[in-house]
């Protein structure tokens, strides 16, 4: 018997929609689903290569626990319950001898977060270990909430048709983001004209109507570039800034010193350019602009988003079709992620949260999102037992290469007392692992689909079912909970229960929920008019003031610059310098390809031979000039670190040669030595990570980094 489901992906954010034909149980055909809102029956190579990696033979599918040295990756098959019991009692003498807080977990999307945010709510740990809490969505999220109260630089996807301009800033959609990729084609082809703002020649950059190829670091600069020509030209909403806006002047006087001619020197972005950007914005009729992780990681990432933020205000139109506005909540509980609310008492102080006194507005009780450390902070924590020890770690999540700074990231995850990894396969964080737990595909799940850029949420009902002994995600975080003693204060003991519970404001079941497929929130233009923003019901935004704030009422508070400003990057290539003619290259790292999501396909044949080597993206110029070919291997060495690592150069026209690119999150596969097989090649093991690039939120300089590098000989070159 045929049966056809209609399901999404889980393997990226964008979670595109799937039909999958069943028969027998076995998946016969897996597709893009053409009635799903935002991907119509798209689908990257990810997503068509489902059945590889559900299929697997490297896939773990049974719980193992470690028997030898960590990292030796030698493991026993144990029972789900001599596993979870094991867990639930050391958590419990963790928590008897140093407190719940000893205790963290790390998860991100797309794989479960909810259970994860139950877990810390109610056993009253505030070590949420969210590794890219200081360089991805929370800085994002952070500097429009200063700003607006609100998200807005993540417009919807489903309406980009209606833009006449889109700016692309810092978000490359071909290879992170596919189905949103395909609705900006779209909006293309239908007349709408792109800005992209990126240092590489991405195929964004190259379909759009301008290309502004900024120095890596320099966003802040050039946002204050724009603003600059926006105002001195007149170009903004004089009646929308009166009445909706505080800071106005302020911002003015300050913007005043980025002339574009002083801007081209600091972003290496023509003055010209920079004119004719500003003047298409701000001379359509709607314009919107989106921006994400690549202005996150270029130093003072808060300023830098806040002023990409400020461009919507001046143009005015804001929460209009084809412009900037806020997406209404679909009503569905959301993950802390989001910065939603549990629905349930959470038992945590957050006075007590690592970093609280250091970045009050990022961590504890005065964070203007959901209140998350700075992984800095949990990582000293755990290697030095200060301010207080972090012994225990719950991931999903893969920090050995997603983390900044490896080596030490090593080190920390070799003193835990227990590290538990709930992922698919065996990844280099896993080697180091007491318990790997086997976890489901997104063919084997039963799980609430979330969408940033679409007001919608989708069932994802399971399709066949789970290989071996492996569970859905949040079943042995509720287990283990309820092993520790806190069933009682559960409000649901299975995954299914939850996804009720998640479900119970909308009055539908996720049966129910199954038959409808998806969910969405209608929306309304200029909700800021008519109440529907603000938490007290009247007009205006959700800010102190009830205003768009250029100068922030909280950052002035707390003792920050209410106005942004700009600031040169720690790695700065602009002063001639001992630093800068040794390491004369400015390194990019932390991009990412179609084919691996946060090193997920990287074991997988399909994708691999797609992308067999991490490369060093470079100018043929800068090739010329180092005496490299296509497919040459080299060495990349930086100021941060005696370490470096090893690539395969690739040559890109229309890069700048003074740039370099090395992708982000890579590892060599292979199971002798996955730990060394990250140190090769990983770029994060030349990038720092510190607490004190970004005053609010700590920040990063994952794409600012400066290098030099050389030709390695054939001895040196790593094995495949």
């Amino acid at each position: 018997m045929l049966t056809t489901v209609h399901t999404t992906c889980r393997l990226c954010l964008v979670r595109c929609g799937m039909l999958v034909d069943v028969e027998h149980g076995r998946v016969s055909r897996l597709i893009g689903d053409k009635s799903h809102t935002l991907s119509k029956g798209f689908l990257c190579v990810k997503g068509k290569a489902t059945l590889d990696i559900t299929n697997s033979p490297k896939r773990v599918i049974y719980p193992q626990r470690r028997v030898g040295e960590r990292g030796s990756g030698k493991w026993e098959r144990v029972s789900w319950d001599d596993a979870l019991d094991d867990i639930a009692a050391r958590f419990n003498r963790i928590i008897d001898e140093d407190g719940a807080r000893a205790l963290a977990v790390q998860a991100l999307p797309p794989k479960d977060y909810f259970a994860y945010d139950i877990f810390c709510a109610i056993t009253g740990s505030p070590t949420f270990f969210k590794h890219d809490s200081h360089q991805c969505f929370t800085p994002q999220l952070m500097a429009d909430m200063l700003t607006y109260g609100n998200l807005l630089t993540y417009p919807s996807f489903t309406s980009v048709l209606d833009s006449d301009v889109l700016v692309l800033w810092g978000i490359n959609l071909s290879e992170t983001n596919g189905s949103k990729h395909q609705r900006v084609l779209d909006a293309q082809r239908r007349g709408t004209k792109t800005i992209v703002v990126d240092p590489r020649p991405t195929r964004s950059a190259k379909e759009a109507s301008l290309w502004l190829r900024i120095r890596p670091g320099a966003d802040a600069a050039l946002a204050f570039g724009l603003i600059n020509v926006l105002i001195t030209e007149g170009w903004y909403d004089r009646n929308f800034i009166s009445e909706w806006t505080v800071g106005f002047e302020d911002l003015k006087t300050r913007a005043a010193a980025f002339t574009p001619e002083r801007v081209a020197e600091l972003a290496w972005v023509p003055a010209a350019d920079i004119v004719a950007a500003a003047r298409m914005f701000a001379q359509a009729d709607t314009a919107a602009l989106y921006t994400f992780i690549g202005a996150t990681m270029g130093g003072n990432s808060i300023s830098a988003l806040r002023l990409m933020g400020f461009l919507p205000a001046l143009k005015g139109g804001i929460d209009l079709p084809g412009n900037n506005g806020f997406l209404p909540p679909t009503g569905v509980r959301m993950p802390g992620y989001y910065a939603a609310s549990l629905g349930i008492d959470d038992n945590r102080d957050f006075s007590k949260q690592l970093g609280a006194d250091r970045f009050p507005l990022l961590a504890g009780p005065h964070a203007i999102t959901t209140p998350y450390p700075h992984p800095r902070h949990v990582i000293d924590a755990i290697l030095t037992g200060e301010p207080h020890p972090v012994r225990a770690l719950w991931t999903d999540c893969n920090p050995v290469v997603g983390l900044e700074d490896t080596s030490t990231v090593i080190r920390a995850m070799k003193k835990l007392d227990l590290l538990i990894v709930s992922d698919l396969f065996e990844s280099p964080t896993a080697r180091l692992a007491d318990y790997i737990l086997p976890i489901t595909t997104h063919l084997e799940s039963d799980a609430i689909t979330e969408y940033a850029g679409i007001n919608m949420v989708s069932a994802r009902p399971r399709v066949v079912e789970p290989r071996g002994k492996a569970r859905d995600e949040a079943e042995p975080v509720l287990e283990v909970l309820k092993r520790m003693g806190y069933g009682d204060r559960l409000p649901f003991t299975t995954n299914r229960e939850l996804l009720d519970y998640r479900l119970k404001p909308l009055g539908i079941s996720f049966d129910e929920f199954v038959e409808k497929g998806s969910c969405s929130t209608p929306n309304e233009p200029e909700k800021y008019r008519s109440g529907r923003i603000r938490k007290d019901g009247a007009a205006g935004f959700n800010t102190p003031s009830g205003r768009i704030e250029f100068n922030s009422d909280i950052l002035e508070r707390f003792g920050y610059d209410p106005l942004p400003d700009y600031v040169e990057t720690p790695y700065s290539p602009l002063e001639s310098s001992p630093m800068t003619r040794d390491y004369p290259l400015v390194l990019i790292s932390g991009t990412r390809s179609t084919e691996y999501y946060s090193t997920l396909g990287i074991e997988i044949p399909r994708l691999h031979k797609r992308r067999p080597f991490p490369q060093l993206e470079m100018a043929p110029e800068t090739a010329a000039l180092y005496g490299l070919e296509e497919g040459d291997w080299i060495c990349i060495e930086a100021p941060t670190t005696d370490r470096s690592i090893k690539r395969e150069v690739c040559l890109l026209p229309g890069m700048d040669p003074r740039v370099v690119n090395a992708e982000g999150l890579w590892y060599m596969p292979g199971e002798d030595d996955l730990i060394k097989g990250v140190m090769e090649v990983g770029a994060n093991v030349l990038t720092p990570l510190t607490d004190e690039v970004d005053p609010v939120c700590g920040g990063s300089i994952a794409r600012c980094l400066l290098c030099r590098i050389r030709k390695l000989e054939p001895d040196e070159i790593p094995a495949p």
